[in-house]
């Protein structure tokens, strides 16, 4: 009754579905972990941790501690980091504080952000070897 016809067939990809699909963990304040943490999704951190941090997509939540290095394809600061960023898109929001280096292809700090450190993009290929996670 509600099926879709035979002969009519969906010819544009759904690329929405595969970041629906991928996985997620979220980590609210209060969680302290001292050690690395791996990730081949979208970890959303608002907790401390001391250690290294290698996952697909980082959000650092406005109540998040983050001492250590991060590799990720695309991180978004919104609290505290201390440490080092390799990633292809880092975006620095307004109350985000950041202190280190960052080397990424794609670098945006929003206007009120606390910034201090070494900043370096690269070009697609370079980034890209450097980042196999």
């Amino acid at each position: 009754m509600f099926s879709k016809p035979k002969n009519q067939e969906s010819s544009t990809p759904n690329t929405a579905s595969n970041e629906l699909d991928q996985r997620r963990s979220i980590l609210h304040d209060g969680i302290e972990i001292k050690g690395d943490w791996y990730s081949d999704g979208i970890v959303e951190f608002g907790g401390d941790i001391v250690g290294d941090l290698t996952v697909d997509v980082l959000i650092v939540s406005a109540s998040a501690r983050v001492e250590g290095n991060v590799r990720a394809r695309s991180v978004t600061i919104e609290g505290y980091v201390i440490g080092t960023i390799a990633a292809i898109d880092v975006h620095i929001s307004p109350k985000a504080v950041f202190r280190g280096e960052i080397a990424a292809e794609t670098i945006r700090i929003d206007y009120g952000a606390d910034v201090e450190g070494r900043l370096a993009t690269s070009s697609k290929a370079t980034s890209k070897a450097s980042l196999d996670l």
